[in-house]
């Protein structure tokens, strides 16, 4: 049995860590080399946070949800990033859009389902804009469980499932994520 007492890890490990770290920091140089434009739908709330963490991994965040816009700018992009927060009504035309037009150009996009079950005009967005595929869907556990129930929560208090409600539905909240998964082709 190996002696763990003196800090010591176990060598697979270290490499393991070592081998991650070179190949996140071999990412990250490669992303600000390239200076990837990226276009952001996103919500009020974190518009300013989304543009800091892009410009400071080296990328150009342009954050352009205009209508009149997306057609020509769109193309011109390397990756879309949509996020929900602040939905209304008027800004989802310019989120199906540029999604669509992402799609068409072959461009990578994101789709962030916040809160996709606290409302039924939020989830059939959500659903909406599922249906369009995006290359990743980067979502918690209850906008996941939304997203694949396609129904609003009425008992849900909070946008949030808790980290004992996942724990206690580990292995369904796997299987969910692999079906989900598998069903778009996509990344959960």
């Amino acid at each position: 049995m190996e002696d763990r007492t003196q800090g010591h890890q176990p060598k697979n490990i270290v490499e393991s860590t070592k081998s991650w770290a070179r190949q996140a920091w071999a990412h990250l140089e490669s992303v600000r080399q390239a200076s990837p434009l990226i276009q952001c739908i996103t919500n009020f709330v974190s518009m300013d946070l989304v543009a800091n963490v892009l410009l400071s991994a080296g990328a150009s965040p342009a954050m352009i949800s205009c209508v009149e816009e997306i057609p020509e700018f769109t193309p011109k992009t390397h990756a879309l990033y949509i996020n929900v927060g602040t939905l209304t009504a008027d800004r989802l035309p310019g989120m199906m859009m540029a999604a669509q037009v992402a799609n068409d150009c072959n461009k990578p996009w994101v789709l962030d389902p916040v809160a996709a079950g606290a409302s039924g005009f939020r989830l059939r967005a959500c659903l909406d804009l599922l249906k369009l595929r995006p290359t990743v869907v980067r979502g918690n556990g209850s906008e996941i469980m939304a997203l694949f129930k396609g129904s609003v929560d009425e008992n849900s208090k909070t946008a949030r499932m808790s980290r004992r409600t996942l724990s206690q539905q580990q292995s369904p909240w796997l299987k969910l994520v692999e079906v989900l998964s598998r069903y778009l082709g996509r990344s959960i």
